[in-house]
């Protein structure tokens, strides 16, 4: 029963930082080709960011290392598909471990 409800909250936790990472990326197109950096959206945005900059961070370090992607930002991206792995590979071992228990 306790692997069962850590898969959920592993599945849960990992698809709100996919909607985070979603939202944050959306705004950040309104934010800087609107130049909106003092608005509501500009403010919403800064606190997307500063919860997921943490997780973006390392993985855009990890990105500069190999390709040169300029102006172009696609670590959100890359975590986007890293958080959705970890999910499915968590969640299906905790799953297993339910299920033998």
């Amino acid at each position: 029963m306790a692997f069962l409800i850590l898969a959920q909250l592993v599945y849960w936790i990992c698809q709100i930082l996919i909607i985070v990472l979603i939202a944050r990326a959306i705004l950040s197109w309104i934010v800087f080709y609107g130049r909106q950096f003092n608005t509501p959206i500009g403010r919403i945005y800064q606190i997307l960011s500063a919860i997921t900059e943490p997780i973006v961070a390392p993985v855009r370090r990890l990105i500069s290392r190999f390709i040169n992607t300029g102006p172009i930002d696609i670590a959100p991206l890359a975590t986007f598909f890293i958080i959705m792995i970890i999910s499915r590979v968590l969640t299906a071992i905790l799953l297993g471990l339910a299920r033998m228990v």
